[in-house]
């Protein structure tokens, strides 16, 4: 199966944090000759006081109209990457209460086969709201977008972050279209390094008919810190351009107060990461 719509999801409601998201997006929609659907969600201020003060009124007037001039201009820049590089697109500016643009923006990207999202910029963000609104709710696969990442989209290596678990075996299977693609392919487990049978080898076996250039990676925890061995993987070893990932083993609760994978690569993961639920 083919990548043909790829939706570009974003807060978009200030010029910061978005460019890396936009321009993977362009350049991911362009390797894969795909649409490019953007959704644009500029929250909007709403107190219920600005119906009875007029000085409110006015200034919350103002702030939505600056959310709003921001989301144009954000959808002015999508635009014109999207026609130097010869993409098709669209764009919708979805301007409601937070919530309510949030769940359009959801809706709209089921209509997708990959979602594009531009890293969170805190655990109670707006963009963190929407990501996990996206994972927990949109039935498609997530890649979310480092703020420092500079290069196009590729698929030239791809790294499987493998724990036999449902969520995992889901994500590589959203992603085949990309890992049918790669030249290289590491399966890495996370393990606590007691000798055995590594616990990838049935998926690496799979992922070999696609990609026969694959290896299958035991990798012993540091530190009691699978996200960290993972991240540390990831950047002492050769350039990553995608790395693939089941998302939330544990409740949101769970993650909220104890920590977890999932949330410790949203905040600091430093390449682009496939997520499915």
């Amino acid at each position: 199966m083919d990548v043909k719509t790829i939706c570009l999801a974003m807060i978009a409601d200030r010029e910061a944090r978005v460019s890396s998201a936009i321009d993977y997006a362009v350049s991911l929609a362009e390797l894969e000759s795909a649409h490019l659907a953007c959704r644009l969600a500029p929250p909007e201020l709403d107190l219920p006081s600005a119906r009875l003060l007029p000085m409110v009124r006015a200034l919350v007037d103002e702030v939505n109209a600056e959310r709003l001039a921001a989301a144009r201009d954000c959808q002015a820049k999508i635009e014109t990457a999207a026609r130097l590089a010869g993409v098709s697109f669209d764009c919708e500016i979805l301007q409601d209460r937070y919530l309510d643009a949030r769940d359009k923006v959801v809706a709209a990207a089921r209509a997708s086969d990959i979602v594009v999202l531009p890293q969170a910029g805190g655990a109670l963000s707006g963009e963190t709201g929407l990501i996990e609104a996206v994972l927990f709710g949109c039935g498609r696969p997530a890649i979310v977008v480092p703020d420092a990442w500079t290069r196009p989209a590729a698929t030239d290596r791809i790294v499987v972050a493998w724990d036999g678990g449902a969520r995992a075996a889901r994500a590589v299977g959203d992603a085949l279209p990309l890992l049918a693609r790669a030249k290289s392919i590491d399966v890495v487990c996370v393990t606590d390094g007691k000798a055995g049978d590594l616990s990838g080898s049935d998926i690496a076996r799979h992922l070999s008919r696609h990609c026969p250039q694959l290896r299958l990676v035991d990798l012993p925890i540091v530190h009691d810190d699978a996200a960290r061995t993972l991240l540390d993987y990831l950047a002492g070893g050769e350039e990553t351009d995608l790395l693939v990932m089941g998302a939330f083993a544990h409740s949101r609760l769970f993650q909220l107060v104890l920590g977890g994978v999932t949330s410790a690569m949203l905040e600091r993961a430093q390449t682009p990461v496939l997520y499915s639920y």
